[in-house]
């Protein structure tokens, strides 16, 4: 299937970008989904992301045993037993499904569980994860179309483990969130954590679900026996909204994207730092919306160690500023849904710029002119890769494959982003 990518003509001069409402955190639902499951008692959670990623952890939970009532935008969900599989676990895609459930099905699961997903699921990194889980005794036995995780005979009461966190935080953030549900404390330590800020966003949940967790440098300590059901608001995505921003610096018409939680420890609420430092104004109206406006003046420079999953729209928007840029800390997107390292550099010669990749960490961008006639672009059946494309395609046109993969986190994107342009 090919999608020709709207742009930004259809806009009169000066005309402002429609509002936008952005849909719920697939990083905070799931991790929302299994402290619910994991608390004695009902839970009810409002506002989060209905998408492939976050079915796939509904589906699983209901799989284990748990009862997880929907009732329009409300999910309910009773948690507390330990989980029971009644059959074949499917997962999809989603790394946070897979990571998150992993340690807890290891430690507590009643009996083995069969997990099954797409292909580039398990061939993206586990076993640092997997290491400190088999040393206590659970057992990970792969074969052609899945796994059958085989737990610890009982469940431990503390953990204190050294975690090699360096591909992935979310090792880190699957092993707190199973060590919250054991009857002690425990305590997980590290040298080094790729994308930080999401061992944050753990902690705050982990509070919110009355787990009073202390997260300090190279060290997490998570009492036991502290879960409790809660009602929940879960806040809107910063990472669904970063096309969004992207396209107001890119187009430089003002646009408010909401609802966004000014105090979330999302990673990505660094993409209004990031604008700001090239250009454009921001600024709150009321408590939940965000008001970006004006256009880039110069080109991006950014870390982006903390938020890894804005390297692909930053890149797209570097590729249309007016001069060059350099986007680091880069390392852990060639182990992500694609190459996404790779396929930005894809993306920036396809809108017209020039890309040089430095080693695994760097991208520097320089823009180019307007390209002619191309082939579509391939977002490899990843959804950042597409919303991505869709920047490029506002001043740059064009077709793209496969638009249906935002599936995975943002089902309704193309209708938001063709309701952005009226």
């Amino acid at each position: 299937m090919l999608l020709t990518l709207p742009d930004d003509r259809c806009l009169g001069p000066g005309e402002a970008l429609r509002p936008v409402r952005i849909p719920g955190s697939k990083s905070v639902t799931n991790r929302a989904l299994l402290l619910a499951a994991l608390s004695p008692g009902t839970s009810r959670l409002e506002g989060g992301l209905e998408a492939e990623d976050t079915r796939w952890m509904r589906q699983a939970l209901r799989g284990l045993g748990f009862e997880l009532k929907e009732d329009g935008g409300t999910w309910q969900v009773t948690g507390g037993p330990r989980p029971r599989a009644t059959g074949a676990l499917w997962l999809g895609a989603s790394g946070t499904t897979l990571r998150f459930l992993l340690p807890w099905l290891a430690l507590c699961a009643a009996e083995p569980v069969r997990l099954e997903g797409d292909p580039r699921l398990f061939e993206r990194p586990l076993e640092p994860l997997l290491e400190p889980l088999q040393a206590l005794g659970a057992r990970w036995r792969p074969d052609a179309s899945g796994v059958w995780l085989h737990p610890m005979p009982r469940p431990p009461r503390r953990l204190d483990l050294l975690v090699d966190a360096r591909l992935s935080s979310q090792f880190l953030s699957g092993l707190a969130l199973a060590a919250a549900a054991l009857p002690e404390p425990s305590l997980l330590t590290w040298a080094d954590a790729a994308s930080p800020s999401y061992l944050e966003l753990t902690s705050q949940w982990l509070r919110r679900f009355g787990c009073e967790a202390v997260l300090t440098p190279g060290h997490w300590r998570i009492p036991g026996g502290a879960l409790a059901a809660r009602d929940l608001h879960l806040p809107g995505d910063w990472s669904g909204a970063a096309a969004f921003l992207a396209a107001a610096a890119a187009t430089g018409r003002p646009l408010q994207v909401g609802p966004l939680d000014p105090e979330d420890a999302q990673g990505d609420r660094a993409m209004v730092a990031i604008l700001e430092a090239a250009g454009c104004r921001a600024r709150w109206v009321g408590s939940l919306d965000l008001e970006l406006s004006g256009s880039l003046q110069r080109g991006l420079d950014a870390d982006l160690t903390d938020c890894p999953d804005l390297g692909p729209v930053l890149a797209a928007l570097a590729a249309l500023a007016p001069g060059p840029s350099e986007l680091r800390g880069l390392h852990t997107l060639p182990l992500k849904e694609c190459d996404r390292l790779d396929a930005s550099a894809e993306l920036v010669r396809w809108a017209g710029g020039r890309a040089e990749v430095i080693g695994d960490h760097t991208l520097r961008v320089t823009p180019g002119p307007p390209p002619g006639e191309r082939a579509s672009f391939d977002p490899r059946h990843d959804h950042r890769m597409a919303f991505a494309a869709a920047l490029v395609g506002l001043r740059r046109g064009g077709t793209l494959r496969d638009p249906n993969c935002v599936s995975k986190t943002f089902p309704t994107f193309w209708e938001v982003w063709r309701g952005m342009l009226g």
